[in-house]
């Protein structure tokens, strides 16, 4: 671990002086809250928060940049807050993430979405553990629906990653209908069965 701090401390030296205010010292920050452990709660925090000032410094003049690095930040806040099973905080980052990742997948016009379809798909994913973690349980099971259906569309396609958090999901929600006495939405899960056995049947043939 000292290594790694040694590292990050030349980097962060060498940026500052080039530029203290760049999105690349972001990212460094962010870089460096992401892998700290969760007893060093309040460390990873004080240097997601300077990310987060950073990110936001930026969003007049790269707004699409600045947006996609406060998401990521703002996702990694909350699974460091779930580890630490510091629920609330942990709700509120996830919540933020969701918001500004469902912005940035409606505003992707044009041009291919998987990957703001996976990022959304994975804080989704954050919001349910965090809810769920709170004893939030229709609410965790209602994100849980809402992931499935932003990563339905990867059903079948070979997508290694989305298919695992895809299946990931769909357990979840399902202990979730069957802790909330609710029966699982047909409608929500037929297509996902009927896209896999299709993708399946034709890889026999």
């Amino acid at each position: 671990m000292g290594d790694k701090s040694d590292e990050y401390a030349l980097r962060l030296s060498y940026l500052e002086q080039t530029d203290a205010d760049s999105l690349a010292v972001a990212r460094l920050y962010l870089e460096m809250a992401s892998n700290q452990h969760y007893s060093d709660r309040d460390y990873a925090l004080s240097l997601f928060d300077k990310a987060d000032a950073l990110f936001a410094l930026h969003l007049p003049t790269a707004r699409d940049a600045a947006v996609a690095g406060l998401a990521l930040s703002l996702n990694n806040r909350a699974a460091l807050e779930i580890e630490a099973q510091e629920w609330d905080w942990a709700i509120d980052a996830a919540s933020q993430a969701v918001s500004l990742r469902q912005d940035r997948l409606r505003n992707c016009v044009g041009r291919k979405d998987d990957t703001e379809r996976l990022d959304l798909g994975y804080s989704l994913a954050a919001l349910v553990l965090a809810t769920r973690g709170a004893g939030k349980f229709d609410l965790a099971c209602a994100a849980a629906s809402d992931g499935i259906k932003v990563l339905g569309k990867f059903a079948g396609m070979g997508n290694q990653e989305a298919f695992v958090l895809l299946t990931k999901l769909i357990c979840i929600y399902a202990d979730l209908c069957s802790e909330t006495d609710q029966l699982p939405d047909a409608s929500l899960l037929l297509p996902l069965a009927k896209a896999f056995y299709s993708t399946r049947s034709n890889g026999k043939s």
